[in-house]
């Protein structure tokens, strides 16, 4: 039996709250049935005990008022209360107040948890009375500019939970948000910190920072919002323009000629940097002191580069015109940076100064290539005519090595930046995504080389100076030292590194793998690879499938199980042009044979059913109307009065009609002769006579062959019907008979007309 509302509401007061679980409360007060048929002074009093609640003292009571309160307004009888703007009032004073916490910097777990649940009931009690116009005009309008106020108070604290609430305000309520945009935007930059804070936080609070600021800075505008859109584009690309010049300080960029042009293809910087308007602060890097300093450069191209995305990623009321020219050649700009071929400049001789610098390098590289990833994803129409390019220029982006001359792809490097190699694959898949078929594999050797290599197993790496001093050390002491003394700890773990080799090999991530599959899928859709380069992938994806087929073979479909099954069936409808390929069938069947449609189908084709002429058939109506006429004519033939009916008439008339129209034809044609033989006869009476009796010759001569051919005729009849009763006594059903059906007997060729 279900337990009456007054049988909760003795426990919704803060002495005798505690005596009862939380859980089970918010249960019964979940349940419809309770809350519709419970009275409305019961009703009225669960909302004014909740109210209460919000107003106490203690963090733990407000924390879970907070819930009840949540779970309450999902049922439309207590949404529609008059209490429900009571209850706002609490929410925001709550909020206000923030849980009265002592220290900013250090706050509390219990505050800090009370006022995010604050905040999330009152996003949900907004989102509950959005939409109705009532419950908006009577209880949300008021109520919004303190709402609005109390959540950017908060802001700087749990950003995670108010920016959602406040951004929607900010879409949705414009004219009310607009006397605190100013306010918003500052509470905004005070979470960056200039930047410094924004690597502490995780990336969806990145994203909602930076979506929150691009979208305040100019939607708030009463007119010409896609023109500040624009302009705000531009000075973030200014910014980031002059942040990336800082490089030119530490690489040898002048040597560069792609960088110049790119450089020199985006607006221009005025002439004094000093006075432009800089969204935030000015950098100072002193590495001399520091050579940590550098990476500012890197974390301030970070927080432009995402600022930027964030433009294109809002939604906006009003068109706007993207510069996509200048946002591909920011990416291509970052991208390009390369260590490899823009050394660092000679007179920066400190080895670990040169190494930060490489570092920094590679982190901005990396932002580039976050610009490329996001605008083929967002525009990959308007990209098409750049993919051999950008593809060009993400193959050079690989680290590489000389040797005797030859450049190859460093194995060491493609290790320690891995993370940057597995997000260039990542961006290069996209780009061949968007071609039909890409021949041309010279602008992607590195790409497939370096994912070859992150495909295989890690060996640990020792440096040789160390080996080769605790060998030197080992070799220099006498024997009879040696003897004495224990061995040293560097030889000792060698010897396990040779003997048990294996245990010191550490194979590839997860996410690697994922990103090496991804990459090997489109590869073989997409490309035509090289004999040997397709027998290494075909190698990899048979392996790595043979260690997932367990869970292959038990049926979870995961994303890294349908990529390992969609690896293998590409493998089987692209095997390439080579006459060296293998076929892998076999191997194939005994991995995915039995769960694989596109397997099945290549080995049993089904090839469509052949058409065929159906007749014109009728409905059940009309088929009961032909039996009912069939039955009455049956009848009325028993009967004696059957009625021709019309289509029968119709018919008879038009056979009648046809046969009086041959006699009128034959009676014309005997007339004509007729009157053809009297003149005949009335000119020569001899031709008429001889005349005459070769016709009766003629007729004579006809009648006979006549008979002849009907002889014949009927005495072929009677020898097929003798087989055929011969047949049917003697029961012959086999081959042999069909035979004699088919003999080669044949009616001869019977001539009736005259020589």
């Amino acid at each position: 039996m279900i337990p009456d509302l007054q049988c909760i509401l003795p426990y919704l007061e803060e002495e005798s709250l505690a005596a009862v679980s939380l859980t089970l409360i918010l249960q019964l007060l979940a349940n419809p049935s309770i809350i519709n048929g419970a009275s409305q002074v019961d009703q009225q009093t669960l909302l004014v005990r909740i109210n209460s609640l919000l107003k106490s003292n203690h963090s733990i009571t407000r924390w879970k008022s907070t819930k009840l309160l949540t779970v309450s307004v999902t049922h439309p009888v207590l949404l529609l209360s008059s209490h429900t703007a009571n209850a706002i009032t609490g929410l925001v004073k709550i909020l206000e107040s923030k849980c009265f916490l002592q220290s900013y910097e250090n706050p509390t777990t219990r505050e800090l948890i009370t006022l995010k649940s604050t905040a999330e009931c009152l996003g949900f009690v907004l989102d509950q009375i959005r939409g109705k116009p009532t419950l908006t005009r009577e209880v949300l309008t008021p109520k919004l500019p303190n709402v609005i106020a109390s959540l950017i108070e908060v802001n700087t604290l749990i950003p995670d939970v108010t920016l959602p609430v406040l951004s929607k305000l900010l879409m949705l309520n414009t004219t009310t948000f607009r006397p605190f945009g100013t306010k918003f935007e500052n509470s905004l930059r005070s979470i960056l910190n200039d930047g410094e804070n924004y690597t502490k936080l995780n990336d969806e609070l990145k994203s909602m920072v930076m979506k929150s600021l691009a979208l305040v800075s100019f939607i708030l505008a009463r007119e010409k919002q896609g023109e500040l859109w624009r302009e705000n584009v531009n000075m973030v690309i200014l910014e980031l323009k002059s942040v990336i010049s800082i490089y030119e300080a530490f690489l040898d960029l002048s040597a560069d000629s792609d960088y110049n042009v790119r450089y020199q293809n985006l607006p221009k910087l005025p002439e004094n940097c000093a006075s432009m308007k800089l969204l935030f602060g000015t950098l100072s890097i002193d590495i001399n002191e520091s050579p940590v300093e550098i990476f500012k450069v890197s974390q301030r191209i970070s927080v432009l580069v995402d600022l930027l995305l964030a433009y294109i990623e809002i939604s906006t009321v009003n068109a706007v015109s993207i510069p996509l020219g200048h946002y591909v050649t920011v990416g291509e700009i970052l991208a390009s940076l390369n260590t490899s071929y823009t050394h660092v400049k000679k007179d920066i001789r400190d080895e670990p100064t040169r190494k930060m610098i490489e570092e920094s390098v590679n982190n901005s590289k990396l932002e580039g290539i976050k610009i490329l990833g996001s605008l083929v994803r967002r525009f990959p129409g308007d990209l098409y005519p750049r993919v051999y390019k950008i593809l060009a220029l993400l193959d050079a982006s690989i680290p590489v090595q000389t040797k005797n001359g030859k450049i190859h792809v460093d194995n060491e490097s493609v290790y320690e930046n891995e993370f940057l190699v597995t997000r260039t694959l990542e961006v290069a898949g996209k780009y061949l995504n968007l071609t039909e078929r890409f021949n041309d594999m010279s602008v992607l050797g590195r790409l497939v080389e370096s994912s070859l290599i992150l495909k295989e197993p890690r060996e640990p790496v020792f440096s040789i100076e160390n080996k080769t001093q605790d060998t030197a050390d080992v070799i220099s002491k006498p024997s009879g030292h040696r003897k004495k003394q224990n061995k040293s700890k560097s030889v000792v773990s060698l010897s396990d590194i040779l003997s048990h080799k294996q245990y010191f090999i550490s194979p590839p991530c997860q996410e690697t793998l994922q990103v090496v599959r991804s990459f090997f899928n489109t590869l073989i859709t997409k490309c035509e690879l090289s004999p040997g380069k397709l027998s290494s992938i075909i190698r990899f994806v048979i392996l790595d499938a043979v260690s997932n087929m367990e869970l292959i073979k038990e049926g979870k479909v995961d994303a890294e199980n349908q990529q390992i099954v969609e690896l293998l069936e590409n493998v089987l409808l692209f095997p390439g042009k080579s006459n060296t390929s293998v076929s892998v069938i076999p191997i194939i069947s005994g991995l995915i044979g039995n769960n694989s449609k596109i397997y099945s189908l290549l080995v049993n084709p089904r090839f469509p059913l052949l058409p065929r002429k159906h007749d014109d058939f009728n409905t059940p109506d009309e088929l009961e109307e032909i039996e009912l006429e069939e039955e009455m004519e049956a009848q009325e033939l028993a009967s004696g009065d059957m009625i021709i009916p019309k289509e029968k008439r119709s018919l008879e008339d038009v056979e009648a009609l046809e046969k009086a129209n041959k006699r009128q034809q034959v009676s014309d044609i005997s007339e004509k002769v007729t009157s053809d033989y009297n003149s005949l006869v009335s000119k020569n009476p001899e031709a008429a006579v001889k005349a005459l009796k070769q016709m009766e010759a003629e007729a004579k001569e006809q009648q006979e062959n006549e008979s002849l051919s009907e002889k014949v005729v009927g005495q072929v009849e009677g020898i097929v019907s003798d087989g055929n009763s011969d047949e049917i006594s003697n029961g012959h059903d086999d081959a042999d008979d069909d035979e004699d059906m088919g003999s080669d007997f044949e009616i001869p060729e019977i001539n009736v007309e005259d020589d």
